[in-house]
């Protein structure tokens, strides 16, 4: 499909129609850019440009946060753009389009023409003579040219779009790199699904392992990822079987490639803690061509948080970390619950100059290559995962990378607090925010079925709600699962072909397992009705048996669960989200259960009445 400017854009936004549909992201095509060099020497250079519809053409400039786009030769003479935000700021009695976001749309096979014979849509541009037609210049010309270009109106206007100071910019003093091809090289930033022809030059600063599925018919395969990173920002890049034989052996970790001809698609964000709203995928005609190292090319960029704010954050928030190893634990093997597999795991005891305590875990190969090379190092984590698993904790997963006695000066400064005081803190460890028989709000049935509607999939609900048991779920036979035996354990064993059970995160056999609760009950209140989990301790109240007991004895299983409805229980429960084949729901799970105390309730029923006045 050829790509053309939207016609009757420019009229529209320059008389500024916001209900016109040409206004609402219009193409627009770039005639040509100029620097305006700034005048502060805290302030990023501009680009001014002329914009067109093919009929109208207006003059613009380009908010310094889209500098990149023009140093790397991503837009350039005739470029078609789409234009996702600006807006219009009058200067010197006429209307300038300041653009603020843009998707540049490429052109397959080469570059565009200019469409049409545009005239100026300002009548007073429009009647100066030569507008729009670029005539030679002497050298004196050009002289007094610059010297307008210095007290341009452009640069006496503050630009409400400026960067800080202190945020990463493009440095303008260096040549554009030029790709392998002859191409320029786009930054990161400037990728986008619209486009077909582009080469970057990054950093790997980060290399998974390859991680492999299986599904019931027979589909497996297996992927791996990495995360680009360049002046402008990062991206996750995901190679598929044939390209995880192409071209997992040849990525190394902090090298620098050239990357063209891989899919631009929309980031999958449950998948990736890269901050980029899109994601590449490598292709059978995708190009990775090491690339001399260069200085602008930066290493991995942190957005340090400190343990002690650990507790503000959601589950599975993904965060940078900087800390004191503390202590190192043993090697475990934990059973994966979504390949049902041995999963190799390490523990790590976290501090820093906050004084909290926080356990890391390292899973599979990291755990098992993992080394600390000396006494209390300092590490320096990026991209972990936040868990509320017994209080604030966190997890490395394939996706996270670390680097042990990163040459930063955060990690100076850790390494002189721990080594002058550090080392005989007493530090606290974040504790559970929900215990069993602890506190949280009293709800309705129907409260909190509204509250959890509108959880986010990092959050979740605790809450206390006195309801009776309507009916348990007829599921005779899974109402429970076969357990290690071994204390604190409580995995699911499997039968071998002895008669053993066999755990294997114990890596041991048993002639028979213990038999744990897993069940559903549907509670309900003069409000409604919710189906809940209970599990083994839950269960065992709402039965008033061992499961071990229902399982040897089956016929009593149906007479048990009639006889436990209609009860009525305080239920302790937490309200999370989760997906399953692609479907969010909200599992309700009892944490605690107690019969009600009908002398506390009836206390506390007065309580309220005292409070309304009654």
């Amino acid at each position: 499909m050829t790509l053309h400017p939207t016609a009757g854009a420019i009229k529209a936004i320059f008389n500024e129609e916001a209900g016109n549909p040409a206004a609402n992201a219009p193409i627009l095509q770039v005639l040509n850019t100029k620097m305006l060099p700034s005048t502060s020497g805290a302030a990023a250079n501009r680009y001014r440009t002329m914009f067109s519809d093919g009929v109208h053409v207006m003059q613009g400039i380009f908010a310094t946060t889209l500098n990149n786009l023009i140093d790397s030769g991503a837009i350039t003479k005739n470029s078609l753009v789409r234009v996702n935000r600006y807006t219009i700021k009058p200067l010197a009695g006429k209307k300038i389009l300041l653009v603020v976001e843009v998707d540049v749309l490429d052109n397959v096979g080469g570059t565009y023409e200019k469409f049409g014979d545009p005239v100026h849509i300002d009548p007073e541009v429009h009647n100066q003579p030569n507008q729009g037609r670029p005539a030679q210049q002497s050298s004196y010309q050009q002289q007094q040219h610059q010297q307008q270009q210095r007290n341009n109106p452009f640069q006496q206007q503050q630009n409400p779009y400026q960067q800080n100071t202190h945020q990463p910019q493009i440095n303008q003093n260096h040549q554009p790199q030029i790709a392998p091809s002859g191409n320029p090289v786009f930054p990161i930033t400037a990728l986008n699904p619209y486009q077909n022809k582009w080469t970057i030059m990054a950093r790997v600063t980060q290399k998974s392992d390859i991680r492999t599925w299986s599904k019931p018919g027979g589909n497996e395969g297996k992927l791996f990822s990495m995360t680009l990173t360049d002046e402008s920002g990062e991206i996750k890049v995901t190679g598929f079987n044939q390209q995880v034989d192409d071209y997992f052996n040849v990525v190394e970790q902090d090298k620098v490639y050239f990357l063209s001809n891989a899919k631009v698609d929309f980031a999958k964000k449950q998948f990736s803690n890269v901050k980029n709203e899109y994601e590449l995928i490598l292709q059978r005609d995708s190009q990775l061509i090491p690339a001399p190292d260069n200085a602008h090319v930066p290493a991995v960029r942190y957005n340090f948080v400190n343990l002690t704010n650990l507790s503000n954050l959601n589950e599975k928030d993904t965060v940078d970390v900087i800390a004191i190893i503390k202590e190192v634990g043993e090697f475990t093997n934990n059973i994966s619950q979504k390949t049902n597999k041995p999963l190799l795991k390490r523990d790590l005891t976290l501090v820093d100059a906050s004084g909290m305590s926080t356990r890391l875990t390292l899973w599979g190969a990291t755990a098992e290559s993992f080394n600390p090379g000396s006494a209390n190092p300092v590490i320096a984590f990026k991209g972990v995962s936040v868990s509320n698993y017994g209080g604030k904790s966190l997890n490395a997963f394939g996706g996270s990378t670390f680097k042990l006695n990163p040459e930063i000066n955060e990690a100076f400064e850790l390494r002189g607090w721990f080594d002058q005081q550090g080392h005989n803190t007493n530090f606290q460890s974040h504790t559970s925010d929900f215990k069993a028989g602890g506190t949280a709000p009293r709800m309705t049935v129907d409260e909190f079925t509204v509250a959890a509607a509108n959880l986010n999939p990092n959050e979740q609900l605790n809450f206390e709600v006195k309801a009776s048991i309507v009916m348990m779920a007829k599921a005779e036979t899974t109402f429970h699962y076969p357990a290690c035996p071994t204390k604190g354990c409580n995995k699911k064993v499997t039968e071998d072909m002895n008669q053993q059970w066999r755990c294997e995160k114990c890596n041991q056999s048993f002639p028979e397992p213990d038999y744990r609760y897993v069940m559903r009950a549907n509670i309900g209140d003069q409000s409604g009705t919710a189906w809940v989990q209970a599990f083994n301790e839950a269960g065992e109240v709402i039965t008033g048996k061992k499961a071990y007991d229902l399982v040897t004895r089956p016929g009593e299983v149906k007479p048990t669960f009639d006889q436990a409805n209609f009860k009525s229980y305080i239920f302790r429960c937490r309200a999370k989200q989760e997906v399953f084949n692609d479907e969010a729901k909200i599992r309700y799970a009892i944490i605690d259960i107690t019969p009600v105390n009908w002398v506390e309730e009836s206390k506390l029923l007065l309580s309220k009445l005292k409070e309304f006045g009654i």
